[in-house]
């Protein structure tokens, strides 16, 4: 029974019913033309179409199962040509063997017969049959065409399976990929944190314990939040806010750190998780000056059915051997994620870094029905 998983059920179930209606035509064709004087013909011309049909049936099960596989899952266009000619040539010449030399005309007249009461007909006339004739011709051309028709059936069934693999393929990819950048953006948090700590272990080792203990709040965050496919609006500010008191620690007052978020933020709102933490971490990296005043505000606000993020620091112009990896990576997210469904607008000038993200206020179910479009879709990545 392998050889039946190689076609679909939808396809399994065409050719059933199409034979089924092959073999049931003449039944009906003889039902509507009875004729109770010549029931030995008609039985003789039942079983003649029927051995007909079944001769195209075995035709079309040796090419469904035999030689379409060679060109629909092998490529081999040569050895299916040649193996559809051998097989049709067998075919036909079966075909031809077979015939009876002489074929009925058809069943006399029994109009006058019936009329004047005569004895029964006699058995149908006779005529010599050619040894190629229009009914090998037709033979021919019907055996070509349900080839034809087979393989035509049988590419439209394959084509629709390799387009659902590789849109299953495509939505793993998606998932796999997401996963490694949110990995990713993992230990890159975790490294700048630690060493946030790392340097308040002499200033001040009791806010050190305390941050210690902050960051084992934001670790489990990072454990059982970031591996969702969303958080809450107010999660996420929870973390951003826990993620700035740590950050601050390591600053003097001449970083000046402005918030201005949602104090209770509607729960409905959802948006993929540490989407705000790679832009504040630039901001500090980047923002932050030792010699003179520096200042970041970070805004969060819902309007007209869409959540604003927006980030603006001054710049320190130090340039980074390694930097901008959670940025990218971010960016890649929202690629993925949200598609052409967000904007990003990054305004690099000579003293000031201005990010403004903009995505939809989106509830959970909405969450989910874009991220399921989105996979399914893959949309390109922008460069």
């Amino acid at each position: 029974m392998r050889f039946l998983n190689r076609q679909t059920k939808q396809e399994s179930i065409i050719y059933t019913v199409v034979w089924t209606i092959l073999f049931i035509a003449p039944v009906v064709d003889l039902l509507f033309n009875y004729d109770a004087h010549h029931t030995n013909w008609i039985e003789q011309s039942l079983v003649d179409s029927w051995c007909t049909l079944l001769s195209f049936l075995i035709l079309f099960l040796i090419h469904n199962y035999v030689l379409a596989p060679i060109i629909t899952k092998h490529r081999k266009v040569k050895t299916y040509i040649l193996g559809c000619i051998a097989v049709i040539a067998l075919f036909q010449a079966g075909h031809c063997a077979h015939k009876p030399s002489d074929v009925p005309k058809g069943p006399p007249d029994v109009s006058q017969a019936s009329k004047m009461a005569l004895p029964p007909p006699q058995p149908p006339r006779y005529l010599r049959r050619p040894p190629v004739d229009k009914h090998d011709v037709s033979v021919f051309i019907i055996a070509v065409m349900m080839i034809g028709a087979n393989l035509g059936v049988k590419s439209y069934f394959m084509n629709e399976e390799e387009k659902k693999r590789l849109a299953k393929l495509k939505e793993q990819s998606l998932e796999q990929e997401l996963d490694y950048l949110r990995y990713q953006i993992n230990p890159h948090f975790i490294m700048n944190t630690l060493n946030n700590i790392h340097a308040l272990v002499d200033i001040d080792p009791e806010q050190a314990k305390d941050s210690i203990i902050d960051m084992s709040k934001m670790m489990r965050y990072l454990l059982y939040e970031s591996d969702r496919q969303y958080v809450t609006l107010n999660n996420a500010i929870t973390f951003l806010k826990k993620y700035l008191n740590l950050m601050k620690l390591r600053y003097t007052d001449m970083v000046n750190v402005k918030v201005d978020v949602p104090d209770a933020s509607n729960d409905d709102v959802v948006l993929a998780p540490l989407l705000f933490i790679p832009f504040v971490e630039n901001a500090f990296k980047h923002g932050v000056a030792y010699d003179k005043p520096s200042t970041i505000n970070i805004d969060i606000e819902q309007k007209n059915g869409q959540l604003l993020f927006h980030c603006r620091n001054t710049k320190n112009n130090v340039k980074h051997e390694y930097g901008g990896v959670g940025l990218a990576n971010v960016t890649k997210r929202l690629e993925l994620i949200y598609g052409n469904n967000y904007s990003l607008n990054i305004d690099d000038k000579d003293e000031t870094y201005d990010v403004l993200l903009t995505l939809p206020a989106m509830s959970a179910s909405d969450f989910k029905r874009a991220d399921k479009h989105h996979a399914a879709s893959h949309p390109s990545q922008q460069q």
